[in-house]
């Protein structure tokens, strides 16, 4: 759902807060300088406090980047973009010359504005281990299963907690909200334009529950409910990977150009899956289990059209596990992943909740009724078991995310979402005072990236103001 998106892997991810004081004196100016030599892409560094509470205290830097717009006379002000997560580097994507595969229909009006939020790309950087640990068993099927798995979560957190110290205590969102907050006060910017997907929306969300006066324009596109709890969270995502997954086999059987075309995709998944549990599967960095591979289903089912179609990737790394060869699937896993930010912001922000092997056991059983070929290889369970150990009690934890005194904010969602879905807006919809809600009629992770007809609404709204209708 919330993997940070880069144009080859779909370019392939979630308290009430007072509303704070200014936080432009707490920040640094910016000095731009261009990203590459030559190139109309800007980039600078803004130092912010490490703990907002000591607003006088250490500082972190965050990478920060600017794609001015073309027609400055016209100009609509900025307009900040998040990919998703958590540890989406935006700032990263743009300084790369990416500005233009994402949101070419805003090159004109806006300044577009990015950064890397604390943890990730260019920023204050975490490196203290993978989000799964291979070897580790990710759905345990036994106490002493359930216990290596806590044990390699702790592991990773007292290491994150070593390497990182107070950075490590001071990631949530609601502390990336106030980051973003700051970089606006840095650009000048009297009101907070804004486009988040995936993960990303959440993002806004909370910007938007503690700085409703600074709110302009704002898209929230893929939508995470943040009052849903650890357990509705993950079944919701394995019922709707289910149904990605039974499109993925039609599929197959209907496109000629399916590599596995002719074939029973199901029972080829089930005994490749099979088949790796016993005897792994060889890849890029050692043996591929059938854990690797189920882990690997968040990054390839969700379909993000705008960049090509997941299901060839997905048809094609079968065929080759199929005959032994495991590397598409391990190179797409969660399992290995070495995305430390994308554990520390999970823990934080949506911690598993997890009482025990009993309780983990439970929830497995309850994700394979709801989703049989799918069960547990969903972003809810990788949440739960990255964090089932982790060190630091979450600091904003599930719960609702009411919103009051803003102007109209746009949520978009897709019919079928295998990784956010619609259900999750229409709760959010209800939580954000004025809210509009868009549905496009579509399969894939974000209107933005699957729907023609949602990228227009989108750009009309971010240009004209224009609210579109409710379906697409």
């Amino acid at each position: 759902m919330w993997k940070s998106l880069t144009v080859t892997a779909v370019v392939a991810s979630m308290v009430f807060a007072a509303v704070p004081a200014s936080t432009a004196t707490a920040t640094t100016g910016l000095q731009w300088k261009p990203c590459q030599a030559g190139a109309v892409e800007q980039c600078a560094e803004l130092r912010v406090p490490l703990d907002w509470s000591k607003p006088s205290g250490p500082t972190t830097k965050l990478f920060v980047a600017k794609v001015p717009a073309r027609d400055q006379a016209r100009k609509l002000g900025s307009l900040f973009f998040n990919p998703g997560g958590p540890g989406g580097a935006g700032g990263s994507i743009f300084a790369a010359g990416l500005a233009d595969a994402f949101l070419p229909q805003f090159r004109d009006r806006y300044d577009l504005v990015s950064f890397d939020p604390r943890g990730t790309g260019s920023s204050s950087q975490l490196d203290c281990g993978p989000v799964l640990r291979p070897g580790v068993p990710a759905f345990p099927k036994s106490k002493a299963q359930y216990d290596a798995m806590v044990a390699a979560s702790r592991a990773t957190g007292v290491q994150c907690l070593k390497q990182h110290g107070d950075l490590m205590r001071n990631l949530d969102t609601r502390t990336v909200a106030r980051d973003m907050d700051a970089f606006r006060a840095a650009l000048g910017e009297a009101k907070f334009n804004y486009f988040g997907i995936s993960y990303g929306s959440y993002l806004g969300m909370i910007y938007a529950q503690q700085f409703p006066q600074r709110v302009g324009r704002m898209v929230l596109d893929g939508i995470v409910d943040h009052s849903q709890g650890s357990l509705r969270f993950m079944l919701g995502e394995a019922k709707a990977m289910e149904d990605g997954f039974n499109r993925f086999i039609a599929w197959c059987a209907q496109d000629t150009s399916c590599v596995l075309h002719g074939q029973d995709v199901g029972a080829l998944w089930d005994a490749t899956v099979r088949k790796a549990d016993k005897t792994p599967l060889t890849g890029p960095n050692g043996p591929v289990n059938g854990d690797v591979l189920r882990m690997a289903l968040p990054s390839l089912l969700p379909a993000t059209a705008l960049f090509g179609d997941n299901f060839p990737v997905l048809a094609a790394a079968l065929d080759k596990a199929a005959k032994g060869d495991g590397t598409d699937f391990a190179t797409a896993s969660y399992v290995g992943n070495p995305e430390s930010a994308y554990t520390a912001v999970s823990c934080m922000d949506f911690p598993g909740e997890l009482k025990g092997y009993a309780d983990a056991r439970a929830r497995l059983a309850l994700a394979r009724a709801v989703a049989p070929r799918v069960g547990g290889a969903v972003e809810g369970w990788v949440m739960a078991a990255t964090c089932s150990g982790w060190p630091i009690p979450p600091s904003n934890p599930w719960q609702r995310t009411p919103v009051h005194g803003v102007p109209p904010i746009l949520i978009t969602s897709n019919t079928h979402d295998p990784a956010t879905p619609l259900a999750n807006a229409r709760s959010l919809a209800r939580q954000i005072d004025n809210s509009h809600l868009l549905v496009a009629d579509t399969y894939g992770h974000t209107v933005w990236l699957n729907s023609e007809c949602g990228r227009e609404r989108i750009t009309a709204y971010f240009l004209e103001g224009t609210l579109p209708g409710r379906t697409c």
